[in-house]
């Protein structure tokens, strides 16, 4: 009996110690990674940005106005799923906290207008080989693909993994504003019927890097640049738990959907904003928030009810007053005349154009529900995005309050603003519209930052003026 008692306190030993090497070895992320991999709520919005550029945080359906708009958000992703083992493949089976900080970029077509490439044409900038092994390429030699190309495994994808990431790709087959883009870390191109599929994938922070430059001026205020970094930080964080992507083998893209990438080269001012928050999120309620940022504000920003949405407790209505009344974009105006006013709205199916009603205002003061009255029905348009794709002003000329004007605006300025209906010999000839800002006006105006940051404010002081109730946390 005693013998036997002693075999069964061996065996329990033994049990315990077995378990405690399980628990070891399957070690959950710290904290922080696993409660943001949780943290996704999903939406119906992708981010954006820019100054000139773009803007942050438009609905799905609005890509980009020509000068940068943008939007992001989308559903948690575990690194465990099929768009996570692409991951491990790249980085050799790094930590699941490891993977997370790399990010993968579906890089759009030329003028960024759709995903699939008809064929590629690419120059290794060092010695590169396919990640099965199977080919290799010397630096400085140039690789041409089409659907028909051997490289492609029996799955249609092609791995290449250079041996200075730092050197990275040039894309020979697109241009950006700085011409060819060259791009840092790895590419994954995937094959189908539409085309071609061409993937990033690299480090966060060195994706910042040619972020910031693309949606911000270079010489920005430091404390304005640094306050960009943390908000196109926090947006692709958000955008990497989430997985409106997922189906395209991508985190985000990079286009003003999401945030511009890569458009504009690095900078070392840029480079320097980058390093100095690295790491550093917003968060609340210990959750990342969705950080949309805009060009130019009128003088207050609104909350995300322009896109009949709930307004989380971090977006609030903004009141800045003449911050940014010396910006071009602070007031502008615009005549649209009647025949091309009916031509936008022949979709409707409501008739000519007989009056134009603003139902609702933002908090804000943006217009977010307005009813076109025709000859044959009425329509109301109910979101920001519609009211100013529908007023697109793309051909016309806008006027900015220092005189100079633009036609190259796929969207109205702003939903900020009044119309009135132009006469001529007692009938209608158009409206006139007469507005303020540049973007949606939701988050951070990033003119606004750059003026803020100019009287001294910290890109702390900065961020907390735009959003409320965050907290700022490391992700590192």
């Amino acid at each position: 009996m005693k013998w036997k008692n002693i075999i069964l306190l061996f065996l329990c030993i033994a049990g315990l110690l077995y378990t405690a090497e399980i628990q070891k070895n399957n070690k959950l992320p710290a904290a922080d990674s696993q409660q943001s991999k949780e943290s996704g709520n999903g939406g119906e919005n992708r981010a954006s940005s820019g100054t000139t550029r773009g803007e942050a945080g438009q609905l799905p359906t609005s890509a980009g106005n020509g000068t940068g708009d943008s939007g992001t958000e989308s559903t948690v992703q575990d690194p465990q799923t099929a768009e996570g083992t692409d991951s491990d493949a790249n980085t050799g089976g790094n930590s699941a906290a490891e993977l997370e900080k790399v990010i993968r970029v579906l890089i759009k077509t030329q003028d960024f207008a759709g995903e699939y490439h008809p064929n590629l044409s690419l120059t290794c900038n060092s010695n590169t080989s396919t990640q099965d092994g199977q080919h290799s390429f010397q630096a400085g030699e140039t690789i041409d693909l089409d659907g028909s190309s051997s490289l492609f495994d029996s799955a249609g994808t092609l791995k290449l993994v250079p041996e200075d990431e730092s050197a990275g790709f040039t894309l020979n087959s697109i241009k950006r504003e700085q011409g060819p883009p060259t791009y840092e870390g790895s590419l994954e191109i995937y094959r189908s019927g539409e085309g071609l599929l061409v993937i990033n994938v690299l480090d966060l922070e060195t994706y910042l890097k040619y972020v910031v430059p693309s949606e911000m001026p270079s010489t920005y205020e430091a404390e304005a640049l640094k306050a960009q970094a943390v908000c196109a930080r926090t947006y692709a964080w958000k955008q990497m738990q989430e997985g409106a992507l997922a189906d395209l083998h991508a985190d985000v893209d990079d286009s003003v959907s999401f945030q511009v990438f890569n458009n504009i080269s690095r900078q070392p001012s840029t480079d320097q904003a980058v390093d100095s928050t690295a790491g550093q999120v917003m968060t609340c309620d210990g959750q990342p928030i969705t950080a949309y940022f805009f060009s130019t504000s009128s003088g207050s920003t609104s909350t995300n009810e322009v896109w009949s949405q709930e307004p989380e407790k971090y977006l609030q209505c903004v009141n800045s007053g003449d911050l940014e009344s010396s910006e071009p974009w602070y007031r502008w105006n615009v005549t649209l005349s009647m025949d091309y006013l009916n031509s936008r709205i022949d979709k409707y199916g409501i008739g000519s154009l007989k009056g134009i009603m603003i139902l609702k205002k933002s908090g804000g003061g943006a217009v977010d529900e307005l009813k076109l009255i025709g000859s044959q029905g009425e329509k109301i348009l109910d979101s920001e995005y519609m009211i100013r794709q529908v007023f697109s002003t793309e051909g016309i000329p806008v006027t900015r309050q220092d005189g100079t004007t633009t036609t190259e605006m796929s969207l109205m300025p702003s939903a900020y603003f009044t119309c009135t209906p132009v006469y001529e010999n007692n009938q209608i000839t158009g409206y006139y519209f007469e507005g303020g800002g540049y973007g949606h006006g939701v988050g951070m105006s990033q003119n606004g930052a750059n003026h803020l940051a100019s009287q001294g404010k910290s890109w702390q002081e900065i961020l907390n003026y735009f959003y409320k109730e965050i907290d700022l946390s490391s992700i590192l």
